[in-house]
């Protein structure tokens, strides 16, 4: 057991929001709130290494089907630990940008900064279909909000279809929780799991909340939404959208195939038509981003492709008859999740001082920026690198481990899509490089960054490239189901 309450992960970044809202000592107050909301989520996860079964606990001492409850396993602190390193880097790198610039939002980013941070942290640990949705409502809100900080006609519009869309998958998000529970009486995944077995009326149910989840995770071909609304904001922004808000409702299959449905022959079709769809955004998703020539689109494209990855393996799962290979999927699963998060927010950020030096986020206008600024080139080099898998990275080993198990598992197809994926993915990132690290460059770009900028976009790459050698640390917590 560990020595603190659960319910102090969504509390402290949810005070942190009120007091960076209120305070007049707001910067002081975003760092205090994000070192401990940092250890909170570390320590969570740090637990997760040695426990052998998931912890509950229920707010206010209610229990299913009435009390709130949270549940803690080595999923879910795996992915509180992936929002807790990467907000936290974003912090740092607001910290710099704020003060150089966009100075009347950056008033206001604090407050959705650690909102967002609540909802993440609620999102992983919420054991019950509704209070995942007001937690996704959280999360979908807040990043509407974020879309359109700049302030201008772009960002608004993109904002304004984003929101749109969002209520419509949270409309049938809704629709299926209710058919859900006028069936079973509950919402409490633990009770789900335990009623639906033996029944068919829960396959009802699953299109609407399949659909829902689909759209908000920018599965092809509801992606459209998230390629102007990524690259339409600030960097902090950016980074936080494409690192973290587009992968909490991928997780929720994830753990509602884990967790609680039953084996039934609907959800081996479900499975094999969402591993279509991620092969799909592989291809489509890379595809656009090799033809942009502006960086924040290419990256936003890049998301598409890459979110594809998370959905290939849902009929490798589905079909896996050990635990070995169910256990295998499932750390290629997390360690794709993680090192796309630390990887995309690096390369957003290192974006943002590209675009702070140049003015322009044009690819054209990157040319000698090694010379000029190592840092941020070393981001975009170790990020690329873990987009790409290259060996050491977190991506190479992630995408190692989903191999491994299509391989084990008969899925020879999805085998040559991650490989494909890989390709494509250096296909879009060298352009990138070879404009950064031109030997004759056009321009030499003279601006100094702010240090809090360029540490810490470098600091999330170079990790992101690392973790490959401590992948096996990172993922023993993270255990299949029989």
């Amino acid at each position: 057991m560990f020595g603190f309450d659960l319910g102090y992960l969504v509390a402290v970044p949810l005070i942190g929001a009120i007091l960076s809202l209120l305070s007049p000592i707001r910067l002081l107050v975003a760092v205090v709130f994000s070192l401990f909301s940092l250890t909170l989520s570390s320590y969570a996860f740090y637990i997760t290494l040695s426990m052998h079964e998931p912890i509950y606990q229920w707010i206010g001492g209610w229990s299913a089907p009435l009390g709130i409850g949270f549940k803690l396993d080595g999923v879910s602190g795996f992915f509180l630990m992936m929002s807790g390193v990467v907000s936290f880097a974003v912090g740092v790198y607001s910290l710099g940008f704020f003060k150089e610039g966009y100075k009347r939002q950056g008033g206001f980013f604090w407050f959705f900064f650690f909102f967002l941070w609540t909802g993440l942290n609620a999102f992983f640990l919420s054991e019950d279909l509704f209070n995942l949705y007001v937690a996704l409502e959280v999360l979908s809100l807040t990043a509407v909000v974020l879309v359109a900080l700049p302030g201008y006609r772009k960002a608004i519009k993109a904002s304004v279809n984003y929101l749109l869309l969002s209520l419509f998958a949270s409309m049938f998000y809704l629709f299926g929780v209710a058919m859900l529970y006028t069936n079973y009486g509950t919402l409490s995944m633990s009770l789900l799991a335990q009623r639906l077995a033996g029944t068919e009326e829960f396959v009802f149910a699953l299109f609407p909340l399949i659909l829902a989840l689909s759209v908000k995770s920018a599965l092809f071909p509801f992606h459209f939404w998230l390629p102007p609304a990524h690259s339409s904001t600030v960097a902090p922004a950016s980074a936080l959208l494409s690192a973290l808000v587009v992968k909490p409702p991928a997780y929720l299959i994830l753990r509602l195939w884990l967790d609680v449905f039953p084996d039934n022959l609907s959800l081996e079709y479900i499975s094999w038509v969402l591993g279509g769809l991620g092969a799909l955004a592989v291809f489509f998703g890379s595809y656009y981003a090799i033809r942009q020539r502006t960086i924040k689109m290419l990256l936003a494209y890049s998301t598409v492709a890459q979110m594809g990855y998370l959905f290939l393996m849902v009929p490798i799962y589905y079909k896996a008859q050990s635990l070995e290979v169910k256990t295998t999927v499932l750390q290629g699963f997390a360690l794709q999740a993680l090192s796309h998060a630390l990887a995309k927010a690096s390369m957003f950020l290192s974006s943002g001082n590209a675009i702070y030096v140049a003015r322009r986020d044009e690819l054209s206008y990157m040319p000698g920026f090694a010379h000029s600024h190592p840092f941020t080139f070393f981001a975009l080099f170790f990020s690329g690198a873990t987009l790409i898998g290259l060996p050491l990275s977190g991506g190479f080993v992630a995408k190692f481990l989903l191999l491994k198990a299509s391989i084990q598992t008969g899925f020879l197809f999805q085998g040559f899509i991650f490989l494909l994926g890989s390709l494509l993915a250096a296909m879009y990132i060298y352009p990138i490089w070879k404009e950064s690290f031109s030997s004759k460059p056009e321009k030499l770009y003279d601006h100094p960054i702010p240090r809090p900028m360029e540490l810490s976009a470098f600091m999330l790459g170079f990790i992101a490239f690392s973790i490959g050698l401590i992948s096996g640390f990172l993922i023993r917590g993270i255990m299949g189901r029989d």
